[in-house]
């Protein structure tokens, strides 16, 4: 099953580090190691405010279907949609951070909160 091809309400993208180890000797001295010139842990948060449980479940099932936070998986050109500047458009692969938080706003009207963490490959 594909992510939803739903366009997000608002969306927050957080830079992630450079992949290294710092180690600190006895004197105080530190040194980093870099592994790599790629970014990691890019984080995004996509949020969709007022959509039907129909939709809202489009998300759940599509936890299920990628095992949670297990599996890694493409977002669709929706998912950035509207952004002048789209962070993580480079990135070819998410994966589940959390499980999508579904909000029952009243009847059939939902807002769903989806955490995702960028897969490097």
């Amino acid at each position: 099953m594909s992510y939803p091809t739903l366009e997000p309400t608002s969306r927050t993208h957080t830079l992630g580090q450079a992949g290294q180890s710092a180690f600190t000797a006895a004197s105080g001295v530190e040194t980093r190691i870099l592994f790599g010139s790629l970014v990691i842990s890019q984080q995004l948060e996509l949020t969709y405010a007022n959509i039907t449980e129909t939709e809202a479940r489009l998300f759940d099932n599509h936890h299920v279907s990628v095992k949670g936070t297990f599996e890694a998986f493409p977002l669709p050109s929706q998912a950035f949609a509207g952004m002048a500047n789209s962070f993580g458009t480079y990135v070819n692969k998410w994966r589940y951070r959390s499980s999508p938080r579904i909000v029952s706003v009243k009847n059939n009207i939902h807002t769903v909160t989806v955490s995702l963490v960028a897969v490097t490959s």
